[in-house]
């Protein structure tokens, strides 16, 4: 060093000397000769000094300084990028040809290769394996053990083997042996005994006193120890021989084991850090000998913190002191020893030389701290340090071997060298008071992916004024880079040059182990020569993410110095890992199924590489990555080994599309000249391989190498992806469905201190609700009947049926579950294809509040599995069908590959590693001159057959999902949902996440069951807010668009199209959607067919010969009809008459005719008693045929009568709602008038006689249809829809029925369903049917009886989409009880409505602080047109209200026929369906 400065100081004064003789006038030398001394001398000093021409440009003097650099010089800042690299596809191609992907070069343990002379899934030899240790694991020193015999201690006599501890130790023992001697003395003596008989006598006692003496002075000593153990705590030592003894048996086993792992650990850090000038370091023998280290004391302070454990050890490690062993231990003595071997030269023309330690010794005091915590594993930390400088001895020969080799510790002066550069590179790092920790919980917590609680997001749109805070700054080239706290570096973009406005547009995906952090994003100026410049910092704390996990449009300031230097434009989401739900009881629902995730794919290590490719048989392998044939990490050169353990072969990544996704090894030799060969190959499905993995396999048969396998594993953990983020929304196909069928429920609990609880059933799937039924209040035995369809996906899952109180404030409470194991249901045949059951076994489980929990209550219900088709689908599936579908033979690593094609629309970018077109090229051309690998044959499985499905085959199937991928959005509102309903379902079968902005990315997939594909109806509505009640509030709904499901499908099969929702402010969202159908092998049940459920219309006409109830020889009947229990209408008095003529109609909603009671009574009514029956009878609602009007006369099953009716039954779907107190939501229509003149005599028709078996002809479970019948013309069913959005085509060609190969047969035709050929904004309850459309007029005239001084009328229409206030009168001060006249100028309204519309008169009390009184509320109809505003008395409550009502249409019409629209009518074939038995709901064979 002092001769380095000698010569720069030299340097320095040849530079003043040419500067100041060029200042001297009387000197010759001129400036441009001081100029050319001082860079001469710079660049002579090591300096970088050019000298430019003083005219040339900027730009011409950079490009003489870059000619000056030399090559190699200058490299890219490449941070360490340990952000997740993900599966979307970038646009390039791989540049490796790999082989198709397979699982069949997995390594069974039962096969031959894997018993092959190893002794783990594909070890090395046991010969070979231990010979750089020493010995193999063993137990003793080899010998047998010689019997050292039994101590003393362990002796025992024959008296003290029978005689238990308690007989000896007390006074009163001694006592008893005194007197016990006197006694056999005595007796002895009494009985002639001599001499000989005390003896025996002395021997007994002296036996028994002995033994008695020596237990209580182990005792005593004993006690005496451990007092004084405590006293000498905390100033002595504690020996511990128990320990030494135990290494003495246990270091045979453990030394080998210890000396490989550190040899596998030094071989990875010599065969990195090797030399230029060597060709490889590696280690050749490593043995601790066979003497184990002894602890010869410790000393224990007891008075520390709680958490805190403070011990000092004295240990030493003299292998060579042999006083204390034995001749059979000499013999087996191995002593230390480490030898390195150093090679010199390159390839084959090289030489090894060994450098040997041996005879190693060591002694120190340790101080171990021991931080205890709660959670497991209950130690955070250790701490251990030496107190003092450590004996450390060792013999060390550089040169020379074990023959010639010589000790340099006998070179005077450097043993105390050595010795001095050892303490001082340990003193800092272990020697007090500094110390060495070991993170015990760290070590124990795992990886980054074990940790991991989900993946960070940021995508980077751009910069804007972006600064650089030096004088003369310029504009920057900024990129920017991610990190956590500051740390390392996670991810970077590319670089923008000369812009203070960037736009990087890219994505960096990071795993995350805490929310505690906070994101950095650090902003630089590239510098081509000088250190990038530091444009500052821009921070986004991760804590905001416990609350929201999406923040969009980001405007985060960049700060430097305290002050701001630009903004940076980014988005940051927070995808969640999915974990099982915890249940109250504490027991952890299974992971959920999911397509996303994030996995860690290692790669350990390689065995049996091919050598003969290597000039001297000895490799340098390392190993490349691959996901879907791109490179994602390279891993360290291990040199001249065929047996590689790589340490650095592991990358995590983002996987959006399980399915898809394919991990790839590549293994080649590193060369210095030309290009690596490549070793062998192997490719797999990421799915395949959990499996694999879930066996225990993770060794795999290279392609494309005669020998050679390689060890792979991966981690998974699924991730809750959402919008650009996934591939596929996390959807994975499910296999079928599970149909439940909830019958009733039992003395359930009752959890409400007020009333009864509110049930309803839910099916979890790992804790996340797929369906439910709707809510029973007050109610602890509901009768549910209501069918639930759920996806499954894998015969491992496992549903929970849960029956639940629902809850208007705070989460609704659980009643107990049922736990349903999916296996017992799904079975799989021989031919993969999963097989259908629907024996719907009954099953009457108890309630459960947890697995150990009480039941109470119980649930009936029946389960059944109907499998899906294995339907092809085009985007991915022609990949497969590319490959050979039979067994082929080995493959060359030189084949060609068949391309593959990932469709991923919208992606991140993600970099990956490049190399060079002519090193790919070369590794090509090695590929293509490699050898088939024997061992390994690629047999692909054949799988059950696929079917082809096209839009004119879907109407084939009668059932199946319909998979809906929403793509993109352009929305009129931000901050709202978008859900999907199917049919008559009350509550949506998928909702969206949050849509936080109008134009987005959404990327999410769901289905839902569609029962009758060729008449269901298919709703997309946006949500202010997520429906969990099933209330469908219409202040929250801002768009709906409804339309049939077979045209949507048709449309949007396998293809993106754009649906347009319109609100009713006619503002308009767009959103385009991708569908998928997969039919379902299942035959409907008649009970869930449209045809069973839809709207009644009943007409009254009138009665005969009714039985004279009064005595003047009359009645005053009146008639009730009663639907399930429940009084749906009820006909005005016809006083003093046998014959009554009502002439009214009402109509009410059907869920179920095979399970609808439908009754009517006929009463005769008195004004001071209860009224007289008079007679009823049932009426069957399964004899009539659909869409047309049927007379029906019922006879009563009183004295005598006959009513007349005419019946007319319009299926469609009826939506369930909130059953108790309250029907059917819009369902159950009060009375109205039948329009026209009335009905006169008795036409003709069947008479209903109590059982009511007239027919034999039922057409529940048949098609309907509809004729033209002498009594009525109801034939054209009118619908008002809006213009069609988008246009569906019709198709009316006939298709045929997919075969089980997949292929078409011509056999079967059938007429294709046309009706609604387009989506419509909205349908009413009864598409069916319309009534006559006009104007109502009100007007309210007086209210009387109610309790209250400050009345208001509230009067609600009902309409498709609930209630809707159409008038409120005036506050209407009176006395409670009293008569109130409004002011009919003021309380007089018009509504425009149909003319069976229903209406709602409500009373309230209103009061100026506090709640209103509700005093009660009645159904209204409007009057007909012929009553001429006829007042009628509407009771509400305790009160009356007085209102006058009347009807204009706007044409008028009689009978049932509906009124006529402007409306396009419906086709003759709407709902049009052939028969049961022509239906193909399981295509046959042939």
């Amino acid at each position: 060093m002092a001769s380095m400065l000698h010569r720069s100081h030299v340097h320095d004064i040849k530079q003043e000397g040419a500067i100041e003789a060029a200042r001297d006038p009387d000197s010759s030398a001129t400036a441009e000769d001081a100029e050319r001394v001082m860079v001469d001398e710079t660049k002579k000093a090591g300096g970088a000094a050019f000298a430019f021409n003083a005219d040339a440009s900027p730009e011409e003097k950079a490009a003489q300084a870059k000619a000056n650099v030399p090559d190699g010089f200058h490299h890219e800042r490449k941070p360490k990028a340990t952000a997740v690299i993900s599966d979307v596809d970038d646009g390039t191609a791989t540049k490796y040809d790999l082989p198709p992907p397979t699982k069949e070069g997995a390594i069974a343990p039962d096969s031959p290769t894997f018993n092959k002379n190893v002794t783990a899934n594909g070890g090395a030899p046991e010969e070979s394996q231990w010979s750089r240790t020493g010995w193999a694991p063993r137990f003793g020193q080899g010998d047998p053990a010689d019997d050292e015999g039994a101590t003393l201690l362990e002796h025992q006599t024959f008296l003290e083997g029978k005689l238990d501890d308690k007989w000896f130790g007390d006074w009163y023992y001694n006592a008893g042996v005194i007197i016990f001697a006197c006694m056999a003395t005595h007796v002895c003596t009494i009985l002639g005994g001599g001499l000989a008989s005390m003896f025996v006598v002395m021997a007994v006692c002296s036996t028994y006193y002995r033994t008695s003496l020596r237990r209580v002075r182990r005792n005593f000593r004993d006690d005496v120890h451990r007092e004084m153990a405590k006293s000498r705590l905390e100033t002595d030592t504690e020996s511990l021989e128990w320990i030494n003894s135990f290494l003495v048996k246990f270091w045979p086993i453990y030394a080998p084991v210890l000396c490989a792992t550190i040899i596998s650990s030094v071989d990875q850090v010599l065969s990195t850090s090797t030399p230029a000038f060597l060709d490889s370091l590696r280690m050749k023998l490593f043995q601790l000998g066979t003497k184990p280290p002894r602890l010869e004391y410790v000393k224990t302070y007891p008075k520390t913190e709680e958490d805190t454990v403070l011990m000092d050890w004295k240990f030493s490690f003299n292998p060579n002191d042999t006083a204390d062993m034995t001749a059979r231990q000499l013999k087996n003595k191995l002593n230390p020893k480490i030898v390195l071997e150093v090679r010199i030269g390159k390839g084959f023309v090289s030489k090894g030389l060994d450098v040997i330690v041996e005879d190693m010794a060591f002694s120190g005091l340790m101080r171990v701290k021991v931080k205890l915590q709660i959670p497991f594993p209950h130690i955070e930390k250790v701490e251990i340090c030496f107190l003092e400088r450590p004996h450390i001895d060792y013999v060390c020969k550089p040169l020379g071997g074990d023959t010639f080799g010589f000790d340099i510790n006998f070179v005077p002066g450097l043993e105390s060298f050595i010795q001095e550069q050892i303490h001082a590179n340990l003193a800092p790092v272990m020697y007090d008071p500094n110390v060495f920790p070991i993170e015990i919980a760290k070590m124990l917590a795992g990886t980054a992916v074990d940790q991991a609680i989900g993946v960070l997001q940021i995508s980077l749109h751009g910069g804007h004024g972006l600064k650089n805070p030096d004088k003369f700054p310029g504009i920057p080239d900024a990129y920017v880079t991610a990190s956590i706290n500051s740390r390392e570096v996670l991810g970077r973009t590319k670089t923008i040059e000369q812009n203070a406005n960037p736009r990087w547009n890219e994505t960096i995906n990071i795993i995350i182990t805490s929310l505690k952090d906070v994101l950095t994003l650090q902003a630089y100026d590239w510098n081509e020569y000088r250190k990038d410049k530091d444009l500052g910092i821009a921070s986004f704390s991760l804590d905001q993410l416990e609350q929201e996990t999406v923040f969009e449009n980001q405007q985060l300031e960049v700060l430097s110095g305290g002050k701001a230097r630009g903004v940076i434009q980014c988005d940051v989401r927070f995808f969640p890992v999915l974990e099982g739900l915890k249940s109250p009881d504490g027991t952890t629902e299974a992971i959920p199924e999911s397509n996303n995730g994030i996995v860690k794919f290692t790669v350990e290590q390689a065995k049996d590489l091919d050598g003969s490719k290597s000039l001297v048989g000895q490799l340098s392998p390392y190993a490349v990555l691959l996901l879907n044939g791109k490179e994602v990490q390279t891993s360290q050169t291990m040199k001249r080994t065929n047996n590689p353990i790589w340490p650095n072969a592991t990358k995590e990544l983002l996987i959006t599309d399980r399915k898809s996704a394919k991990l790839g090894l590549v293994i080649k030799d590193s060369r210095d000249l030309g290009a690596d060969p490549i070793l062998g190959t192997y490719q797999i499905k990421l799915d395949d391989m959990l499996e694999l993995m879930a066996k225990g396999q993770e060794w795999y048969h290279l392609a494309g190498a005669q020998a050679g396998r390689a060890k792979m594993q991966m981690q998974w953990k699924p991730v809750a992806l959402a919008g650009g983020a996934s591939g596929s929304g996390g959807y994975v196909t499910p296999i079928g469905v599970m149909r439940f069928q909830f019958q009733s429920a039992r003395d359930l609990r009752n959890l409400e201190a007020m009333g009864k609880s509110d049930p309803y059933v839910r099916v979890l799937l790992s804790g996340i609700q797929k369906r439910r039924t709707v809510t029973f209040q007050n109610n602890l035995n509901p009768d549910f009947d209501e069918t639930v369809y759920v996806p499954v996906h894998s015969t491992r899952e496992k549903l929970t049926v849960e029956v639940m109180d629902e809850e208007n404030i705070g989460a609704d409470r659980s009643l107990g579950a049922v736990q349903i194991d999916v296996s017992e249901y799904v079975v799989q045949g021989d031919d993969g294809e999963y097989l259908v059951n629907d024996e719907k076994r009954q099953r009457s489980d108890p309630l459960r509040a947890g697995p150990r929990g009480a039941a109470k209550g119980s649930l009936n219900f029946t389960c059944a599995f109907y499998p899906t088709y294995n339907v092809a689908e085009p985007s991915k599936d022609g990949e497969e069908d590319a490959m050979p579908k039979t067994p082929t033979t080995p493959r060359k690593s030189g084949d060609a590959a068949s391309p593959v094609a990932s469709r991923h629309e919208r992606s991140g970018t993600i970099s990956s590693l490049k190399q060079s077109d002519a090193a790919a090229a070369m590794s090509r051309q090695l590929a293509e001159g490699e050898k088939e690998q024997g061992e390994v044959e690629d047999v692909k499985r054949e799988g059950p057959p696929k079917i082809t499905l096209t839009p004119d085959d879907i109407s084939h199937y009668e059932s199946g999902l319909i998979v809906f991928k929403l793509l993109d959005a352009d929305l009129a509102h931000s901050d709202c949902h978008i859900e999907v309903l199917i049919d008559d379902h009350l509550f949506p079968s998928y909702s969206s996440s949050k849509l936080r902005s109008k134009q987005l990315t959404i990327n999410e997939t769901g289905d839902a069951m569609i029962r009758e594909t060729d008449v269901s109806r298919i709703t997309l509505r946006l949500s202010e807010k997520l429906d969990s009640k099933g209330e469908g509030k219409e202040a929250h709904i801002y768009a709906k668009l409804t339309g049939q499901t077979i045209d949507v499908l048709r449309q949007g099969l396998y293809t993106a199209i754009p649906l347009t929702l319109k609100g009713d402010d006619g503002r308009e969202s767009r959103v385009h959607v991708e569908l998928k159908y997969l039919p379902i092998k299942m035959r409907l049940d008649p009970s869930e067919s449209i045809n069973n459920m839809g709207t009644l219309r009943v007409e009254i006409h009138d009665a005969a010969d009714l039985p004279a109830a009064d005595r003047n020889g009359f009645s005053d009947p009146y008639c009730k009809f009663i639907y399930n229990g429940k009084t749906v209408h009820k006909t005005e008095v016809q006083k003093k008459t046998l014959h009554p003529a009502w002439n009214e109609r009402f109509e009410v909603a059907v869920k179920s005719r095979t399970a609808a009671n439908l009754r009517i009574e006929v009463y005769d009514w008195d004004l001071g008693d209860s009224d007289d029956h008079l007679g009823s009878a049932d009426i069957n609602l399964n004899l009539l045929e659909p869409f047309q009007a049927q007379p029906i006369t019922l006879g009563l099953d009183g004295k005598s009568g006959t009513v007349r009716l005419h019946m007319l039954f319009k299926p469609d779907y009826i939506t369930r709602a909130r059953q108790g107190s309250s029907t059917f939501q819009g369902t159950f229509a009060v009375p109205g008038k039948v329009i026209g003149a009335p009905v006169k005599g008795v036409g003709k028709g069947a008479v209903f006689l109590g059982g009511n078996v007239i027919r034999g002809a039922t057409f529940v479970g048949k098609g309907f249809r509809r004729r033209k019948t002498n009594e009525n013309k109801e034939d054209i069913v009118e619908t008002t829809e809006n213009p069609p959005v988008p246009t569906i085509n019709e198709s009316q060609t006939n298709s045929s029925a997919p075969t089980a190969d997949g292929k078409l047969s011509r056999g079967h035709t059938r007429d294709v369903s046309t009706g609604g050929a387009s989506m419509t904004s909205g349908q009413g309850p009864s598409a069916g049917a319309s009534a006559e459309a006009g104007t109502a007029t009100f007007a309210l005239v007086s209210a009387a009886g109610f309790d209250g001084d400050n009345l208001r009328v509230f009067v609600k229409q009902h309409t498709a989409k609930g209630q809707k206030e159409v008038h409120k009168s005036k506050s209407t001060k009176a006395a409670p009880g009293s008569e109130i006249q409004f002011d009919e100028g003021h309380e007089t309204f018009n509504v425009k409505c149909a003319v069976d519309t229903q209406f709602t008169v409500q009373v309230k009390d209103m009061h100026t602080f506090g709640a209103d009184k509700d005093l009660g509320e009645s159904m209204l109809v409007v009057a007909d047109a012929s009553a001429g505003g006829a007042s009628k008395i509407v009771q509400c409550g305790n009160g009356q209200i007085v209102v006058k009502s009347s009807f204009t249409p706007t044409e008028t019409s009689s009978g049932l026929a509906p009124a006529s629209s402007p409306s396009r009518p419906m086709s003759r074939r709407f709902l049009a369906k052939t028969p049961r038995e022509s239906r193909q709901s399981t295509p046959a064979d042939g």
